[in-house]
């Protein structure tokens, strides 16, 4: 028989197993060497380039990824990865899935210390695929980054801090592997473990994941103002949940409160955004340096709204418009209008004009928005429209108490076109 140099790269790492079946090996791998490691290029634009049977796996297996998701993903590694990050980040491990048995050499040791730890020995022949199972939209972002920190597009000052960052973390890395030498794994196996790792999991709330999320400056900004001042005075925030429950005290729920936060913040567009990814950096109003003056103007808002209209009215949650969903969006919104869009200066007194109004659901004010129907057995008034319509309607009645209606429309007009709904169209 023939000795030949086998094409292997040796890999430390810790052996595992699921059943007779499947071997798993845990270890971690640079930035730089992921592509390198599997052997092709997995982004989507790129599927079309690839082997005929790679690409058959991929476009069964995996979704594209949004160039919006990629730039999160950047995003999140320049702000969470570096040595100034407020708050730390991580990402769960890439799941490789690799067609052939893997040569594995335990290290020689007397104690049990090290027990399942050994030399990985990887086939790099393009007939032992490698294909990514879990992970591509972090592998894709990543590779894209490496791409990026040498590209001409970016000063040398940039470069070099952008190389610096790729060296600041490593990648946690589980492959996938028959167990037993001689088998492998086929295109439906692959298939199976794919919808195993996509599938049948179970995703958080939303309520749930913005109450444990404390990297987000706007739930920063909700939660300050939730936990003090005004809100805390009048019954404080809840969190975790979607709406205030029929026993709950409180004025507000979280998810509520940073739709107020969003509006207020940046503006209308971005109220309904479902990640922060939605604004671009560079047109983000709000900062970690902005971040305390923000919540300061923002409690004088509804801190002179409280007043004009004294606590009961105020924290009548059952039946107040400004307490909704669509109202708290809609006075975060106001608030944006005056503040960033008009220079409106005096949040406070803007806040006292509000409190004038009447915001019960009967009031004559949200007499066009507002329908009766049965709830339960009960005649209740609700909204005619969805979310937006009802955000744009009360935002136009808003504006139009406070005089600013006409002169708002004319300022957006000039900046780029945009007008607000007539209340009979948002209706």
């Amino acid at each position: 028989m023939l000795n030949t140099t086998q094409l292997t790269i040796r890999i430390a790492a810790v052996q595992g197993a699921f059943g007779q079946m499947l071997a798993t090996y845990a270890t971690q791998i640079s930035p730089r060497s992921l592509e390198a490691f599997l052997g092709h290029d997995p982004r989507s634009r790129f599927w079309k380039k690839l082997d005929p049977e790679l690409e058959q796996i991929y476009s069964q297996l995996q979704r594209t990824t949004t160039p919006e998701r990629l730039r999160a993903i950047q995003s999140y590694i320049r702000k969470r990865f570096t040595k100034q990050a407020i708050v730390l980040g991580a990402f769960p491990a890439i799941s490789i899935a690799v067609k052939r048995h893997l040569k594995f050499e335990p290290f020689t040791t007397s104690g049990n210390d090290l027990a399942g730890a050994g030399t990985l020995h990887l086939d790099m022949s393009k007939s032992n695929g490698r294909i990514v199972l879990d992970g591509l939209a972090r592998v894709s972002g990543i590779i894209e980054l490496v791409e990026l920190a040498n590209h001409e597009s970016l000063t040398a000052a940039e470069q070099q801090a952008l190389n610096e960052l790729l060296d600041e973390f490593s990648l946690p890395l589980v492959i996938f592997a028959p167990r037993e030498e001689g088998k492998t794994l086929d295109l439906r196996e692959m298939k199976q473990l794919f919808a195993d790792f996509n599938f049948k999991q179970t995703s958080i709330s939303p309520s749930m994941a913005i109450a444990w999320d404390s990297s987000d400056i706007y739930i920063e900004a909700a939660n300050r103002l939730g936990t003090a001042g005004t809100i805390k005075a009048h019954g404080g925030m809840e969190s975790g949940r979607a709406s205030l429950g029929s026993k709950s005290t409180a004025l507000v729920v979280q998810q509520n409160l940073l739709r107020f936060v969003r509006g207020a913040a940046e503006g209308d567009r971005f109220t309904e955004a479902k990640t922060n990814v939605d604004k671009d950096d560079s047109l983000r109003r709000l900062t970690e340096n902005d971040l305390a003056a923000f919540v300061q103007r923002v409690e004088r808002f509804l801190g002179g709204m409280a007043a004009a209209m004294g606590s009961v009215r105020f924290t009548d949650t059952k039946n107040g418009v400004h307490l909704s969903g669509p109202g708290w969006g809609a006075l975060g919104v106001v608030f944006h209008d005056l503040d960033a869009t008009l220079g409106i200066t005096d949040s406070e007194a803007v806040g006292r004009k509000l409190g004038e109004i009447d915001w019960r659901r009967s009031g004559p004010l949200w007499r066009e928005i507002m329908r009766e129907r049965d709830v339960r057995g009960k005649p209740t008034l609700t909204f005619v429209g969805g979310g937006y319509e009802s955000r744009q309607a009360i935002r136009r009645l808003a504006h139009e108490h406070l005089g600013t209606w006409e002169r708002l429309q004319e300022v957006l007009r000039d900046a780029d076109g945009e007008e607000v709904a007539s209340v009979s169209q948002a209706a």
